[in-house]
């Protein structure tokens, strides 16, 4: 089944004009990315190389739906790919955004999904306002309704109770009504 994607069916049907073509369009923009991320024009190579026969492998699966732009999906790939590539270099896990870390590329494509939905996350609770962002946060961090009544100013645990509920209602309005929402799902 042919994908609405160019580069994703270039790939496919091993169209060498096409293929050139994503190497022209691409290669550099990678090259710049890894550069920014201490790697080398080899580095860049390889990996840009490597990550097109990930992407080629996952679009040969018949279920294989491409959720965002060919690029977003490549770059994704390519800093997964150098993650664990400075991983091995130094021998130690990567973490990226507080709590998420890589630890293989086994099931890259999950990896890549949590990273983006915790992302999202975090975009949509720093978009929630600062009073709302702080009562989430320390209800997260396991803070007791009676405590975080008293820290936040409120006048009883109800009220805090109340208050974190219409927070946590607006934060998931919020996630679910951005465009990226159900492509992380």
């Amino acid at each position: 089944m042919p994908h609405k994607d160019k580069y994703l069916n270039y790939l496919l049907d091993n169209d060498q004009q096409g293929v050139a073509e994503i190497y022209k369009e691409f290669l550099p923009r990678i090259e710049a990315i890894i550069g920014r991320m201490g790697g080398s024009k080899d580095d860049s190579w390889d990996i840009f190389q490597e990550s097109l026969i990930v992407i080629l492998k996952k679009g040969q699966e018949p279920d294989f739906q491409l959720s965002s732009s060919f690029y977003t999906f490549l770059v994704s790939v390519c800093k997964f790919k150098w993650y664990n590539e400075s991983k091995k270099k130094y021998k130690k896990d990567v973490t990226i955004d507080e709590k998420i870390t890589l630890k293989d590329d086994s099931d890259i494509l999950e990896s890549m999904h949590k990273l983006e939905r915790f992302k999202l996350y975090k975009e949509k609770l720093d978009a929630i306002g600062p009073e709302c962002r702080e009562l989430l946060e320390l209800f997260f961090q396991k803070v007791p309704l009676k405590e975080i009544a008293i820290r936040m100013g409120l006048n009883t645990e109800n009220a805090a109770k109340q208050k974190k509920y219409k927070c946590q209602k607006k934060l998931i309005e919020k996630v679910k009504n951005d465009h990226r929402y159900d492509q992380l799902l």
